[in-house]
């Protein structure tokens, strides 16, 4: 799923450490009927949102700040905040939010 091919190039991997150093959670990795890999989730909860990173691939992740109310719901008005990118673009605009939500 997750590869560098190209030597030389950042290797994405390195990247999802990052998360986990930041207080975030590998999830069990969610398979399809045939134990195939589909998607690897990284959750960090804290003080009344959670921080959420879906990865599918290398170029297809998508990350989330929903409000932490015992649920993760998953329409998209329920998330402060959203993206979609490659590994390493999403988690350094992951790990650049603040840790609190400012609100006007």
């Amino acid at each position: 799923m997750l590869s560098s091919e190209n030597a030389g190039e950042p290797d994405p991997s390195m990247w999802l450490r990052k998360l986990v150093l930041r207080g975030f959670q590998l999830m069990p990795p969610v398979r399809d009927g045939a134990g195939e890999l589909e998607a690897l989730i990284y959750v960090r909860p804290h003080g009344d949102v959670i921080d959420i990173v879906e990865v599918l691939a290398e170029d297809t992740v998508r990350a989330a700040r929903v409000p932490r109310r015992g649920e993760i719901r998953t329409d998209t008005h329920a998330a402060y905040w959203r993206i979609t990118g490659g590994v390493i673009d999403v988690v350094d605009q992951v790990l650049a939010l603040p840790e609190t939500l400012i609100r006007a």
